[in-house]
């Protein structure tokens, strides 16, 4: 008997670890808690990429989204990320689920968070309509799969894969940066009907 097996229309979620020295993490963490102070599932603003402090990083994540790009074959002009911010997710706090519109790739840095996982929920919801009971869990038969959440790792995803934060039942804050990355100039090809130019 002959056999093959293909993995159809995935999703893929990549990760990178060890990105950043201690001495440059710190120089985040310090102005994100400082910038933090007395405020509950805090936000910053979307514009850190432009602050020197987060500079390293973004040099990393535009080098990690040139390999992504480069992995899927993309053909396009450039990218540039279009927000990053920092969050802080204190004990008793989570983040719903949720996507990233209005980018093509999204994804996350650890500065500190060993204790809670992102989760990624299957997009795909007609394949609930049957649900048999497996053995144990693995990529191919589950509706939500987790990475852990480790100190200086990267998690990259497409923009429209929903995900969420479950609850920090920890007494550790998890610091993060979130960012956006979108293409510019010519995406696609006009000779196949679906260009665009952003």
């Amino acid at each position: 008997m002959d056999h093959f097996k293909t993995h159809l229309f995935p999703t893929v979620v990549q990760g990178f670890d060890n990105l950043l020295t201690e001495k440059q993490i710190d120089v985040m963490k310090k102005d994100i808690v400082k910038s933090s102070k007395g405020k509950k599932n805090w936000q910053s603003n979307s514009k850190i990429h432009e602050n020197k402090k987060y500079k390293p990083l973004v040099d990393k994540i535009l080098k990690i989204s040139k390999i992504v790009f480069d992995d899927y074959k993309y053909v396009y002009e450039k990218f540039e990320i279009t927000d990053m911010w920092s969050n802080i997710i204190k004990p008793n706090e989570a983040h719903k689920a949720h996507t990233h519109p209005n980018n093509l790739l999204s994804g996350v840095y650890y500065v500190d968070s060993d204790n809670i996982n992102i989760h990624f929920i299957d997009p795909r919801t007609q394949a609930l309509v049957i649900a048999p009971k497996v053995e144990n869990y693995i990529v191919e038969n589950s509706q939500t799969w987790f990475f852990p959440s480790i100190t200086n790792r990267i998690i990259l995803f497409p923009s429209w894969l929903e995900h969420y934060v479950p609850q920090n039942n920890t007494n550790k804050d998890r610091i993060s940066i979130s960012f956006n990355i979108m293409l510019r100039g010519l995406v696609g090809s006009s000779n196949e009907y679906k260009s665009a130019r952003f």
